[in-house]
């Protein structure tokens, strides 16, 4: 998107120097960034910011007949949303400044309220003049996140950000800048817990599904002490446990085995659509949550982990409502209970085997993809058998649709009918059906 050019043809009214009108956030660093021709971000979303308040800014929409509702929280920020052209594009009042103050002076005051200096800059429309005034684009070139003014003080105003200066660093691939490294010292972790929870779902989704490595980000998370405050189960396994025996686990710690898995995960959903990644992601996050069970004089092993992990994705998943949906949940369960098991498809009984597809893959519309790509996640995850993640996905693929093909050949309304009398009866004679028709 050519954020300048969409605006100069579809509104041009928005170029009057007396509204301020400025682009703001990835956009606004993107523009700075080719201005100096460096390498930048390649944002699909478009956020401005000008001097009128929300009555007047109202007003303004409508009287262009572009105006779109917005949500009581986006009223109460100052922010009102407008259909320009194609895009919905949300435009905030300025955060801060005296209204009287000449428009660089405003502008300024409005970023010096954000939260990160690569965050910082703004772009007027009305003259193309980019204004950086907290050198966002030199720390962008350096590959640093670092705060507008005192961190401490920006945390203070909205906790969520301490949670953000790291989910920005990983989705770039920069480094946090020491000061926000630092933070703890001065301000208890626990303020995070007065968000809403719903702010905190939505940051933890974004560090799953928008960083580089989602498992590095929770390990830099779980180092400054941000992990454990938010979730323990999720700190465990990044706390220096052994991932099982060194003959099955040669990467040794969870935590890089929680990482190595994330990261092939994520490089094997790009295909999926959003709601589909998001949903293997999270399963590949839980899949050993059961681990951080297991007492110290248990190490190496993990003797059912798999079992013990499927109550504490429910607990997870309760603490943080928005987390994930119920569809996610079924599957991050599905896959800590049976990771193991189904890896071994061919040495279980076909009595077992109709069992699981009863227990589990018995719906017709099962994600059998995803199952298969987040278990395949788990091989995939020991040092040095990264390649084994293909191979295990489309062997269970097949394995999973055999399964539910043989098993759904059985006429069950048949066996019903016969056992009309003897609910207990049905389902023994069912159980046998799809055990025989397993046998071939």
């Amino acid at each position: 998107m050519d954020a300048l050019a969409l605006i100069r043809a579809q509104a041009p009214w928005l170029l009057a120097p007396e509204l301020g009108v400025c682009i703001v956030g990835s956009q606004a660093l993107a523009i700075a960034c080719r201005e100096a021709n460096i390498a930048g971000p390649n944002p699909s979303d478009l956020d401005l910011s000008w001097a009128l308040d929300h009555e007047a800014g109202t007003a303004l929409l409508e009287e262009h007949g572009v105006f779109q509702p917005t949500t009581t929280g986006s009223v109460e920020r100052g922010t009102v949303a407008a259909k320009i052209g194609d895009e919905r594009i949300e435009i905030t009042t300025f955060r801060a400044g005296d209204h009287n103050a000449s428009m660089h002076d405003r502008i300024h005051a409005d970023l010096s309220e954000r939260d990160m200096t690569v965050g910082a800059i703004a772009v007027e429309v009305a003259t193309g003049t980019v204004h950086d005034p907290f050198d966002g684009l030199q720390h962008y070139r350096d590959g640093r996140i670092s705060p507008v003014g005192d961190p401490a003080q920006r945390v203070d105003e909205h906790g969520i950000r301490w949670l953000r200066y790291f989910r920005k660093a990983h989705e770039f691939g920069f480094v946090v800048d020491s000061s926000i490294r630092g933070l703890r010292r001065n301000r208890d972790p626990k303020l995070l817990l007065s968000l809403p929870k719903e702010a905190i779902a939505l940051e933890l989704r974004a560090i799953l599904t928008k960083t580089r490595s989602p498992g590095r980000c929770l390990l830099d998370l779980h180092e400054v002490g941000l992990l454990a405050t938010l979730s323990e189960i999720l700190a465990q396994q990044f706390d220096g446990r052994p991932a099982g025996p060194q003959r099955w686990h040669p990467e040794v710690s969870q935590a890089l085995h929680m990482i190595l898995a994330l990261d092939w995960a994520l490089a094997n959903t790009e295909h999926l659509e959003e709601r589909d990644r998001t949903a293997v992601l999270f399963a590949v996050l839980c899949h050993d949550l059961g681990k951080s069970e297991t007492k110290e004089a248990g190490f190496p092993h993990h003797r059912g982990h798999e079992a013990a992990g499927v109550p504490l994705i429910e607990q997870l998943s309760k603490r943080w409502p928005g987390l994930m949906d119920q569809r996610t949940t079924t599957l991050a369960k599905h896959v800590s209970a049976l990771h193991l098991e189904v890896r071994r498809f061919d040495e279980l009984r076909n009595g077992t085997k109709a069992r699981l597809y009863d227990d589990y893959f018995r719906a017709k519309d099962y994600p059998v993809e995803l199952f298969a790509i987040a278990v395949a996640a788990d091989s995939a995850g020991r040092l040095g058998f990264e390649h084994e993640g293909a191979t295990v996905k489309k062997r269970l693929m097949q394995d999973l649709d055999g399964l539910r093909a043989a098993c759904a050949s059985v006429d069950a309304g048949a066996l019903r009918e016969k056992h009309a009398d003897d609910l207990d009866a049905f389902r023994a004679a069912l159980h046998e059906a799809r055990a025989n028709a397993l046998r071939g």
